[in-house]
């Protein structure tokens, strides 16, 4: 190996013992650690243990993909009017960007929209 390429070998290495991702960021992501944005129609937002929120009561807009949703309040990153849940737990959405205020249940297994009740802002199983 020429000098520069062992100097990035051995940053590899320190990262790697360190626990420090290399590369790309994951491709899944917790409703703590934050979500995922994907496209409209993207077919995670169909898979066992996930929630998609979108910005639009169409599905359509910004949309975020979250997995393992708990009972810790997630602030949404945009107003969101519709959701895909397929988590195995009710999903509790809320007015305000602290889970406090009026709020809307969804239930496990289900779609809804709710251009009626606007936007809502944080979210919690």
């Amino acid at each position: 190996m020429h000098g520069f390429g062992c100097q990035r070998a051995a940053a590899a290495a320190a990262a790697t013992a360190a626990g420090l991702p290399l590369g790309p960021a994951p491709t899944s992501a917790s409703a703590t650690s934050g979500p995922i944005a994907v496209g409209t129609g993207d077919s995670r937002c169909t898979a066992a243990g996930s929630l998609c929120v979108f910005e639009t009561e169409w599905f359509t807009g910004r949309t975020a993909l979250y997995q393992d949703v708990d009972t810790e309040c997630v602030t949404a990153p945009f107003g969101i009017l519709a959701n895909i849940n397929m988590t195995d737990r009710p999903v509790t959405f809320y007015k305000n960007a602290d889970c406090t205020g009026f709020s809307t249940t969804e239930p496990a297994g289900n779609l809804h929209s709710w251009k009626s009740l606007g936007p809502m802002y944080s979210f919690r199983a």
